[in-house]
C-alpha cells in the first residue's frame, strides 16, 4: 500500500469539527463530526509517554476508527468528556508537590502529594525517572507510572529534590 492510502486510511479527524460525548451507560465516548455521530468508541493512547496527547478511537472490537493528533485542540467540554474516560482507564497521578525522596542504596523513596492524593512509592534509581522537556515520567517497582507536568511549575523545595534525585 502506498504511503499516501496509508495515511488516508487512519482518518485522522480535524479537532476542531469534533465534539465528543460521554455516554455514561456504555462507559464509552460517542463522537460527533460533520453531523455523523459514530457511537461506542473506547479512546487509547498509543504513545502515553512521548506523546500522550495524541488519541486512537477504537470500536468495541478494538479495530482503530479514527484519530486525533492533538486532543488539547479540542472544546473545552470534549476535553473534559475525554478525560473522564481516558482517566479511568490510564491511572497516571500528577505529582503536585514533592515531600521527600529518600535514597537506599540503588532505590528512591518517593513521599508525593497528587491530583489523587499522597503516595508513598519505591523506583529503581534514576533509570525509572525519564525526562522529557519540562515533562518527567516516574515508573514505580510496581510499573505505576506517575508524571510531573510541567517540572517548574512546582514550588522550590520540590525542584530542589528532584534536581538532587536526576
Amino acid at each position: 500500500m502506498p504511503l499516501s492510502d496509508f495515511l488516508k486510511s487512519l482518518n485522522i479527524l480535524d479537532p476542531k469539527k469534533v465534539k465528543v460525548l460521554f455516554d455514561e451507560h456504555d462507559n464509552a465516548l460517542k463522537i460527533v463530526v460533520d453531523g455523523k455521530v459514530l457511537s461506542g468508541l473506547i479512546p487509547a493512547k498509543p504513545f502515553p509517554i512521548t506523546y500522550p496527547e495524541f488519541i486512537i478511537f477504537r470500536d468495541t472490537y478494538g479495530v482503530d476508527l479514527c484519530i486525533i493528533k492533538n486532543y488539547k485542540e479540542l472544546d473545552e467540554e470534549s476535553i473534559r468528556n475525554l478525560k473522564a474516560l481516558l482517566d479511568k482507564i490510564y491511572f497516571i497521578p500528577q505529582i503536585l508537590k514533592i515531600e521527600k525522596i529518600e535514597t537506599s542504596g540503588d532505590e528512591f523513596l518517593w513521599n508525593v502529594l497528587t491530583d489523587k492524593g499522597p503516595r508513598k512509592f519505591k523506583t529503581r534509581g534514576r533509570m525509572s525517572v525519564m525526562q522529557i522537556g519540562n515533562r518527567i515520567v516516574i515508573t514505580d517497582m510496581n510499573d505505576n507510572v506517575y508524571e510531573i507536568e510541567d517540572v517548574y511549575s512546582l514550588d522550590a523545595g520540590s525542584i530542589s529534590e528532584i534536581e538532587m534525585t536526576i
